[in-house]
Order: structure tokens, then C-alpha cells, then sequence
């Protein structure tokens, strides 16, 4: 049963990786790379309707924790399970690439096999009291988003045309 969950939500799937189940090993999928290839190969996993049915592959399972675990332990999210919290939504999100810079952008993406570079970005804890409620998950993602929706809309120009948040800014929760 999982004590801590951090929800990933790509562009167009959502995950919820348990926290506890990372072994703080490393993972075959993922040597060689650094941190922001990992979120890259993360983002293209989560994109295009492939991240629920490579979640339910336990060897991609586990790299998408592996990710998630080191992207907890490399941000602020760490500190935030420490007061009391229970759970996390990580959204990854399209990066919009800058006329002029397409193709150094591109190298990065074809690093991981991805057609797009992502961006990581950690909404604030929730306390969640029943883990294993899907209603209360999804309350708790929705209110998480709702928070977030100032930081998206701030940060809009970095997002890709073609990512979802460009629809969540205009539409709101």
C-alpha cells in the first residue's frame, strides 16, 4: 500500500507512481543519462497515449519511478512529503522551442528518441486521506491544477502551441 504517490501527468496520460517502491537503485532504461534527458524520455512516454500501457510494463513502471523518485529528490518536492503531505502531481509538460534555436532543441529531444523537449513542473503537496480513493486523487489533482494556473499562465510562452496547458490557461479549471 502506498504511503506517498506522485501523479504524473503528461500530455496526454496520467500515471500515479508510489513513492515507496523506489529502491534507490538504477535503472537499465535510464543509464547514461542525465536528468534533463530523463524527464525528455519521461515526456515522450507520457505523450501520444503511450504512458498507461508502458506503466503497465514493470520494467517501464519502474523507470517512470525512478525518474519521478529523482526528480523529488533533485526539486523541492522532497521537503514537502517531509511536513505531512501524501501526494504530488508532477505535470510534464511540451517545451515550445524558440525561432532560431529548433535544432539545438531538436538534438536534445533525438538524445531519448522524443519528438519534443518537456518541462517539469512540480504543483504544490496535498493531503490526501484515503491513498487508494480515486475520487479523492482526482479532487486533489484538480486542486492542485487550479493552484498551478497562475504559475501555467505566467509561464505560457514556454509552453509548446500544441501542449494541453495551452488549453487549461484559456479555459481555466
Amino acid at each position: 500500500m502506498a504511503t506517498k504517490i506522485i501523479r504524473v501527468m503528461g500530455e496526454t496520460d496520467i500515471v500515479d507512481i508510489d513513492v515507496d517502491a523506489h529502491d534507490g537503485g538504477t535503472n537499465a532504461k535510464l543509464m547514461g543519462l542525465d536528468l534533463v534527458d530523463k524527464i525528455n524520455i519521461l515526456g515522450h512516454w507520457m505523450d501520444q497515449d503511450r504512458g498507461e500501457a508502458l506503466a503497465a510494463d514493470p520494467e517501464y513502471l519502474a523507470a517512470m519511478t525512478a525518474i519521478a523518485a529523482e526528480v523529488q529528490a533533485n526539486g523541492t518536492m522532497g521537503a514537502t512529503f517531509a511536513n505531512g503531505t501524501n501526494f504530488m502531481l508532477l505535470t510534464i509538460l511540451r517545451e515550445k522551442w524558440p525561432v532560431g534555436s529548433k535544432a539545438k532543441f531538436q538534438k536534445i529531444a533525438e538524445r531519448v528518441g522524443a519528438e519534443h523537449t518537456y518541462l517539469a513542473i512540480a504543483c504544490g503537496p496535498a493531503k490526501v486521506d484515503d491513498l487508494n480513493d480515486d475520487d479523492a486523487l482526482k479532487k486533489a489533482e484538480t486542486s492542485q491544477l487550479g493552484l498551478a494556473l497562475t504559475n501555467f499562465r505566467r509561464m505560457r510562452k514556454q509552453f509548446a502551441n500544441s501542449s494541453a496547458v495551452q488549453t487549461l490557461i484559456r479555459q481555466g479549471i
